[in-house]
């Protein structure tokens, strides 16, 4: 019996490992935007080929994800891509937020973003674009950095600092040369964010391109964070003003329904 009970529990440890394993793969693939080999699939999630092979091909043969014959990259799948739809569809909070978002473009004529903390990083879950076009590194499914994005910043602006400091670690990721270039730097704009309630994006991502966010509350603890991106040539005095007034507004209608 003792055996079996061992079996049991070896065969359950196993079939976690495997799952684990299957959404290891789909985050992975989500944020390739040119699929990834078989071997940056292995060095990604630091398995062997022996062990991802099954899987991946499991999952290819179900449509969740797809293997281009020609370059033999793997890239989500249409599957995927039904799910993910699917529970836009059906709203849940991602409904609410982008009701609410959709306000804020329209009356900034600027695209909006939300995102949540995600392993230390954003991880960006919704987008409302303009009319007008504006060059963004973010996109739904991706991950960006907490220290030089303005919906970063708002998600840890009241985080502890010790806990601010196991997130993210030195040396800082620096995209551009006007991101922040130490731990001092970035726990001091924080103390910033906590002071005005906006956090920013100064051309650090991208040249040439800034964004405000606001955090957002549910339940009283920051869940989410939403900004509004636009090129740095319409960022006017005016401008920011707006974009400041509407991302209260969002907030504050976002909350009131989300707590």
């Amino acid at each position: 019996m003792a055996t079996k009970e061992r079996a049991e529990q070896q065969d359950q440890r196993t079939t976690h490992r495997s799952t684990q394993r299957v959404l290891d793969i789909l985050s992975t693939l989500s944020e390739a935007d040119d699929g990834l080999s078989m071997a940056d699939i292995c060095r990604a999630l630091g398995a062997p080929k022996s062990s991802l092979f099954p899987i991946l091909h499991t999952m290819a043969a179900s449509d969740f994800i797809t293997c281009d014959e020609a370059t033999a990259r793997y890239s989500l799948g249409l599957r995927s891509y039904i799910l993910g739809s699917s529970y836009e569809r059906k709203g849940g909070v991602l409904g609410v937020f982008k009701a609410a978002m959709r306000e804020a473009v329209s009356a900034c004529q600027e695209t909006s973003q939300l995102g949540v903390l995600d392993h230390g990083r954003v991880l960006y879950v919704a987008k409302v674009d303009s009319a007008q076009p504006v060059q963004l590194r973010s996109s739904i499914g991706k991950t960006l950095g907490l220290t030089y994005t303005a919906i970063g910043k708002a998600l840890v602006s009241e985080l502890p600092e010790n806990e601010v400091c196991a997130l993210v670690g030195e040396p800082l990721e620096r995209p551009t040369d006007h991101a922040l270039a130490t731990m001092d730097e970035f726990l001091a704009e924080l103390a910033e964010v906590r002071r005005t309630g906006f956090a920013y994006d100064r051309e650090e991502t991208t040249e040439g391109v800034q964004c405000i966010a606001v955090p957002v509350r549910q339940h009283g603890h920051i869940a989410y964070g939403i900004s509004v991106t636009t090129p740095s040539y319409r960022l006017t005095d005016d401008k920011a003003e707006l974009i400041r007034r509407e991302l209260t507004f969002t907030r504050e209608r976002v909350e009131r329904l989300i707590s």
